[in-house]
């Protein structure tokens, strides 16, 4: 049981070591062969992309809750549960 978790603490250090090392590797490669308006640029990129998700998940949590709210005043005014899927 020992021998277990040393060879998983290893594995796990092992395993973060090598992520840090590869993105200093690539972040330097990046700095060298990559102009600083383009990675401006992709950078701006990548925030709105991160934006434009985090959006879609907000509106596709409300809509799951009024989706819920409704199946359960339907549930709760007929007492059965049939409810209606989505696309039919």
């Amino acid at each position: 049981m020992f021998k277990r978790a040393i060879w998983i603490g290893a594995g796990f250090g092992a395993g973060l070591s090598s992520s840090f090392w590869i993105k200093r590797v690539v972040n330097r490669r990046v700095d060298r062969y990559v102009p600083p308006d383009v990675r401006t640029a992709v950078g701006r990129g990548a925030r709105k992309a991160t934006s434009t998700v985090r959006t879609a998940v907000h509106e596709g949590r409300a809509a799951m809750r009024q989706f819920q709210a409704e199946a359960e005043a339907e549930v709760e005014l007929t007492g059965s549960t049939s409810l209606r899927v989505v696309g039919d």
